[in-house]
């Protein structure tokens, strides 16, 4: 088939679906408006990146409008030039979050399109509690909930399918596109690849770390709030102190994150160092920022308790990805993390405004060898089934339903 891919931070979701695709034979193409290197052995169209800052209205919510009517007819360009050359897919995948889809159908209205919309966003996903536990979202929030929302909806009209990773994600939608257009399939993680690794070694400032070293890991693309990235760090002076040995290993950038965060001023960072700098040990935390693939790999092959802490929100690939690698994970309470871990099997989960019970859950997991081997035995064996070749299957079905013209 010819099949194309359109995400503007390409290859994005489709990294384990891309070389599936190229296996086969299909003829694949992509569209994206990053300026970085891209996979071989496709042939990808470039369009350049929006003024944000020159787009971004005055009014709430507006600017992810901006930025999809920005996107959406420099995709269709590129689109119609595909077809006036001759080549027009037979099925169109894409991301909807930035708008890129929003007019491909003015080009190929018969080519199916399956979408991958993520979330409906709420206010727990923004880490904001409704009344009467918190002050719900301004008026401003509120805004620009809706146009997030409703940039999605837009996407979905002209889809044929749309997949989301996970339940609690697909859960998020209103019951209007909870239909049967709507499918849980995971990406799928490379379990081949992320897997245990005895004789895991790396080096932190001129230190070798091995599996015989005591570390915890923490990893998340940016370190926020959202993520618990503060209530890890409220949690790391008594661990610290107590464990005179252990080094705590931190990945992650210094961005506002998913949940939108402090655009200026200190990060988040800063402001935990500021708070707790003289409570730390900080020979032994160690802020590695984002790391190559293969390092993150074996941080996680190595590290003896992985804390992973998130507010209602997408589950992240890191977590699937060290449970592969047989980490001890230990985990907050509730969505989404639960529909990964499964307290006292495969890891241990804590509630998430709770640091002083994830040092005390830390410390322990520290001290006991046998349960740390058995949860992370556990959590490898259930990552299995997150694997790219469980869920391959899934998707390559409804592919095949879609071209044939049948409804998936």
């Amino acid at each position: 088939m010819r099949i194309l891919l359109v995400h503007q931070n390409f290859p994005g979701q489709f990294r384990q679906l891309l070389p599936r695709l190229q296996q086969q034979g299909h003829d694949v193409r992509a569209i994206c408006s990053h300026q970085r290197p891209l996979p071989d052995g496709i042939q990808v169209q470039r369009y350049p990146e929006p003024d944000l800052a020159a787009l971004q209205p005055s009014i709430s919510g507006l600017g992810y409008w901006a930025e999809g009517l920005s996107r959406a007819p420099q995709v269709r360009c590129i689109a119609s030039d595909w077809q006036q050359q001759g080549w027009s897919p037979h099925l169109i995948l894409g991301h909807s979050g930035w708008g890129e889809t929003l007019l491909l159908h003015q080009v190929w209205p018969a080519v199916p399109q399956v979408l991958w919309p993520e979330l409906w966003v709420q206010a727990l996903h923004l880490g904001v509690l409704e009344p009467p536990d918190g002050p719900g979202l301004s008026a401003e929030q509120c805004a620009d909930q809706l146009a997030r929302n409703q940039l999605t909806r837009a996407a979905l009209q002209h889809a044929a399918a749309w997949v989301l990773p996970t339940e609690h994600q697909a859960a998020s939608f209103p019951s209007d596109l909870v239909s049967k257009r709507l499918h849980v399939i995971h990406e799928g993680i490379d379990a081949s690849i992320a897997c245990p690794d005895p004789n895991a070694e790396y080096v932190v400032r001129g230190i070798a770390i091995n599996r015989s070293t005591p570390t915890i890991t923490f990893v998340n693309r940016n370190l926020e709030r959202l993520r618990g990235f503060d209530q890890f760090m409220h949690s790391l002076p008594k661990i610290l102190k107590q464990h005179s040995s252990v080094r705590v290993m931190i990945v992650g950038d210094n961005g506002a994150g998913y949940a939108g965060g402090q655009s200026d001023g200190p990060s988040l960072k800063q402001q935990m160092l500021a708070e707790l700098g003289t409570q730390l040990d900080l020979e032994r935390v160690h802020f590695l920022g984002r790391v190559p693939y293969p390092t993150l790999l074996a941080l996680l092959q190595a590290s003896w308790v992985h804390v992973y802490l998130s507010r209602p929100f997408i589950l992240g690939w890191s977590l699937l990805e060290a449970m592969a690698c047989g980490c001890c994970v230990v985990g907050s309470e509730g969505i989404p993390v639960s529909e990964a871990i499964q307290h006292g099997r495969n890891g241990m989960l804590v509630p998430f405004t709770r640091p002083d019970q994830l040092s005390r859950v830390v410390l322990d997991l520290l001290a006991n060898a046998a349960l740390r081997e058995q949860l992370s035995v556990q959590a490898r064996q259930d990552a299995l089934g997150w694997d790219h070749n469980v869920m391959w299957p899934k998707l390559s079905n409804l592919f095949a339903l879609l071209t044939s013209g049948r409804e998936a």
